[in-house]
This record gives C-alpha cells, sequence and structure tokens, in this order.
C-alpha cells in the first residue's frame, strides 16, 4: 500500500494468486477425428465381419473386365468384385475375386463362371446391357457339396442353367454338320430344347451330341423316339410333286435337331436321363426300319467308278435294299487287268418278307437264294442318279441274256456278277460309232463333192448360155397362144354364139326323143300299124 493511500485511509485492494490445476482438459477440435475413427473401426470390422472367400478363376481371355471395377453377379445380384487379374505362366488369365460372406455356400467344385459379354449365336444376340454397364463375371451355382476356390472359366455362357427344370439325352453321330452347342432341338416344328455340349470322341471316329429337353416336353422322348438333322432344306420329289420342308429359319442359318416317334410306336413311358440315340441325317432315314442282319456282297466293275461314292444306294426294281459301303482297286495278276472291286451292304429285313409267301425263310439261306438268281441272270450295274451331279448308284436287276456265270456262295464276301451300265453302253456306242466316221475316207468324198459341183457349175454355166434364151422364147410363144385362146373364148366371140345354137337344137332334140319314147311307151302297136288319127 503506498503512502497516499495510507493517509487517505482507503483499505488495499486484495492481490490475485495464481494457482494451478491438477485437472488435464482434452480440447473439442479433437473430437472429431475421434468420431471418424470410431467409425471407421466399426466399418473396418463390419467389413471383415462380412468379407466372403477369395477365389481364383481362370479364362483363356479376359476381354472387358478390369481390376477395380467388375463385378461378379449370380441371379443379377453382386456377390463379388474383381480385385486383381494376371497372366498365369500357362499363358492363361488368373482373376481374383472377393466374394461376400452370404456367397460361401455358393462355391463348390461344379460351380461355373463366365465373362458377360456382347455375344452373337444360334440363339441370338445376349448381353447387349452390357454395352453400356460394361463386361462383367456371372455365376452359375452346381449341386455339389465339395467346397472350391480355384475354378476354371468358360469362354461362352452354358447353354443349360444348372438346376434348369428338364432331362439331357446323349446323341452318337458320324459328323457334327452345322450344329453348334445351343442349336434348337425340335418336336412338331415346337422349340422344346437345344443343344447343351458337343464332344469328338476319344477315338476320333463321330461325335458325340448332349441334348437338354425342358419339361414337361421331355417326357415324349421314348426308347421309340427318332432324332434327325433338321438344318437346311430338305427336298423331296415323288409322284405328288416337289416337297420343301424345314423346321425354321434359325435351322438354315444355324442348324437344329428334330425329333419325333413313328406314327405305329407303343412305347409310352419316357426314357431315362442320359438315354443314348444315333442321330440320322434326314428324317427319311430316321423313321426308316431298323437294317437288322446286314449282308456283304463284292462287285468288280471293269468301268470307270467316278460319281459313286460310299453311301449310293443299291437299288432292286425300285426297293431301295442296300448300299455301297466301300471302293477299291485290284489288280488281277491273271488277265493283267485292274479291276474296281466295290463293297455294298444289303439288309434282307428290307425285303425278306415280301418276295413270297416264303417270307419267313431262315436268312441263312439267303447266299443259297442269290446262287439261284444268279443262274437266271441276276447282275449289278452301275446307273446314273442325277444327269445334273454325274452321282451313279448300283442297279441290281434280271438279265435274262446275260452271260453265264458261276455263283462263288462259298466266299467271303460273295462277289455278284456285273454287265456294263447303261451310260457305259451309251459310251460305247458313241466310241463305237465315231470310230466308223473315223473309217470314212472323208478326204476322197470331200475331193468328190468338189468335182462335183466344179461340174454342177459348168452345166448352169452352158444353161444359162444356151438354153435360157430358148426357154424365154417358148415362153414368149406360149403367152401368145394364151392370149389367142383367150380371145376365142371370150362371151362375145363367134364361137360362142355358134356353140350356144348348138346347145339349144341338141336340147330340142332331147325333148323330141323323151315326147316320143313316152308316145311308143303308151301306143307300142303304132309301130305296126303307124300313127292314126283320133276319130271326129
Amino acid at each position: 500500500m503506498t503512502e497516499r493511500e495510507s493517509v487517505r485511509g482507503i483499505e488495499p485492494l486484495p492481490t490475485a494468486v495464481a494457482h494451478q490445476s491438477h485437472r488435464s482438459r482434452i480440447p473439442l477440435v479433437w473430437l472429431v477425428p475421434a468420431v471418424a475413427a470410431v467409425i471407421g473401426g466399426w466399418l473396418a470390422i463390419h467389413a471383415f465381419l462380412d468379407h466372403g472367400p477369395t477365389i481364383t478363376v481362370t479364362f483363356l481371355d479376359a476381354e472387358g473386365i478390369e481390376a477395380g471395377k467388375s463385378k461378379v453377379r449370380y441371379e443379377s445380384v453382386d456377390i463379388g468384385d474383381v480385385k486383381a487379374i494376371t497372366l498365369a505362366p500357362d499363358r492363361t488369365v488368373k482373376v481374383t475375386i472377393e466374394t461376400a460372406k452370404f456367397a460361401a455356400p455358393f462355391l463348390v467344385s461344379d460351380t461355373r463362371f463366365w465373362i458377360v459379354r456382347p455375344r452373337l449365336g444360334a440363339s441370338g444376340v445376349s448381353g447387349l446391357g452390357t454395352l453400356l454397364s460394361g463386361a462383367f463375371i456371372a455365376m452359375d451355382v452346381g449341386k455339389s457339396k465339395e467346397e472350391a476356390r480355384v475354378f476354371a472359366g468358360l469362354e461362352r455362357p452354358p447353354a443349360v442353367a444348372e438346376g434348369a427344370k428338364g432331362r439331357q439325352f446323349v446323341l452318337s453321330s458320324p459328323d457334327i454338320g452345322s450344329l453348334a452347342v445351343s442349336s434348337p432341338v425340335y418336336f412338331h416344328h415346337v422349340q422344346v430344347g437345344q443343344i447343351s455340349a458337343a464332344n469328338l470322341n476319344p477315338d476320333g471316329h463321330g461325335v458325340t451330341l448332349t441334348l437338354f429337353i425342358d419339361a414337361p416336353y421331355d417326357r415324349f422322348v421314348t426308347q421309340d423316339t427318332r432324332f434327325w438333322h433338321a438344318s437346311g432344306v430338305d427336298v423331296e420329289v415323288d409322284s405328288r410333286g416337289v416337297h420343301v420342308q424345314t423346321e425354321s429359319l434359325t435351322t438354315i442359318l444355324a442348324g437344329g435337331i428334330a425329333f419325333e416317334a413313328p406314327n405305329d410306336s407303343t412305347a409310352a413311358t419316357p426314357s431315362a436321363e442320359d438315354s443314348h440315340f444315333k442321330l440320322a441325317t434326314n428324317r427319311l432315314a430316321a423313321m426308316r426300319e431298323p437294317d437288322g442282319i446286314t449282308e456283304t456282297y463284292v462287285l468288280y466293275f471293269d468301268e470307270s467308278l467316278r460319281g459313286l461314292a460310299p453311301g449310293a444306294t443299291v437299288d432292286f426294281r425300285g426297293v431301295e435294299i442296300g448300299e455301297v459301303v466301300g471302293l477299291n482297286v485290284a489288280y488281277d495278276r491273271t488277265t493283267q487287268k485292274f479291276q474296281f472291286p466295290v463293297l455294298i451292304n444289303i439288309y434282307p429285313e428290307r425285303f425278306r418278307a415280301r418276295y413270297t409267301k416264303e417270307g419267313d425263310r431262315p436268312l441263312t439261306q439267303s447266299h443259297a437264294l442269290v446262287a439261284q438268281m444268279i443262274s437266271q441272270g441276276f447282275r449289278a450295274q452301275l446307273r446314273s442318279a442325277s444327269l445334273l451331279t454325274g452321282q451313279l448308284y448300283i442297279g441290281l436287276d434280271f438279265f435274262p441274256r446275260a452271260a453265264k456265270v458261276a455263283a462263288l456262295p462259298a466266299l467271303t464276301p460273295m462277289p455278284l456278277p456285273t454287265m456294263p451300265g447303261n451310260l457305259e453302253q451309251v459310251q460305247a456306242s458313241i466310241i463305237s460309232v465315231a470310230h466308223k466316221l473315223d473309217q470314212l475316207p472323208l478326204d476322197k468324198i470331200a475331193r468328190d463333192i468338189d468335182g462335183t459341183l466344179v461340174t454342177l457349175n459348168h452345166a448352169l454355166g452352158h444353161i444359162d448360155a444356151n438354153i435360157l434364151p430358148e426357154a424365154k422364147s417358148t415362153l414368149s410363144q406360149a403367152r401368145q397362144t394364151l392370149a389367142q385362146t383367150q380371145q376365142t373364148l371370150a362371151p362375145e366371140a363367134s364361137l360362142q354364139s355358134d356353140l350356144h345354137s348348138t346347145l339349144l337344137s341338141v336340147t330340142r332334140a332331147a325333148d323330141s326323143v323323151r315326147i316320143l319314147a313316152d308316145f311308143l311307151d303308151k301306143h307300142p302297136e303304132s309301130l305296126i300299124r303307124g300313127k292314126y288319127e283320133d276319130s271326129k
């Protein structure tokens, strides 16, 4: 306190003394990061708890897929994200995918993955939606119970989704033709399924096709069902005209399969799944009765086999009883000539019950029957099936004037005698005519004709010089004679007047004779007594 303040009697003010607090305070500015950290931790824990298995899918090509952007979808629901895309040592593309936790039960050994992108196939255009949203990986859940984390992706979408209602069947065919996976399957021109798989047989001979027929149409496949190629256009010509048949425009462009049971089929029980059937080339071949027993014969031809191919028809008077199965070349050392053996298969069941009432004749006697037929002139002949294409077929018939040939039923295969075909005979006739024409002395004939023409030319010149003037004079005289005749026969000519008078006289004389004849007919006695006058 100062002296002045003491003098005045004023009490001094108290002095503030600072004390340190023992409690620490957190600034409010740190509250926001703390809350953010808590939320981030909660999200991390939630993401970790919701995170599903990480899987790897390999593709030959990952076009359109991007890491961190492309999705994995099942039934249009996102179940995962593409995290990385790398190239494997075997040059395949390895795609790493993080899936959602709920997708874990779907990741089994037969689950399928494929890339959805715009595609043009037999069934139409698919994946157009990816033009805007981008490509993604689709998944189809399998039925296996075994978990898997590594998968081999499909290069194209599966033809049939897992769990689809229906059944699959297996077809065997020599070749696939224009068919492909997803090609349609028809029943009475209604699409009821499609090809789900096509594989080459392990031995390299033929292909195996797997069909999936949708329910409820799968019940129409029985043990008697026949399958055939419905690709392209089937043209048939018969006595009723030309018939054109096709299933649809799709089968013309991309191929297809049709099936049906014969009209006389009595099978009603549906075939079991994965039943095996044969695929015929067309409906006619499919509906043909089974051939049953097959007998092989060999034919030896001396003529060209150009136009004859395996599968060509063996025909007996219009009835197809077999087919050609092989063509070969052989050299006969005895005759020192080349021969062309042709192997054919004959199916006795096609005509065994047709030739007589002895249709139940044992098939073991067929060679004896053929030997008897050979003694009666039974021969094989090459015939033209089409003048446009030049295709040939084998015709069997009886030729009573054919040279006798001994049958050899003990040989295997049994040979059938042959004779030149109609085309070969025509060619032989043409060659014979050409040979005869070649033997004609055409040069001498040409010289004689040339000399004759020269002589005729001289004769015509003589006619022009001598005969034509005389002919002109004769024609002039004849013209004058005709003019005089016309004048004589004119109406005003004296000859005409005299002739008219003469005809009148003759007419009067004829009337007098008629009157005299009538009088004598009534009075014949006047020839003796003379004419008398009537008494007055």
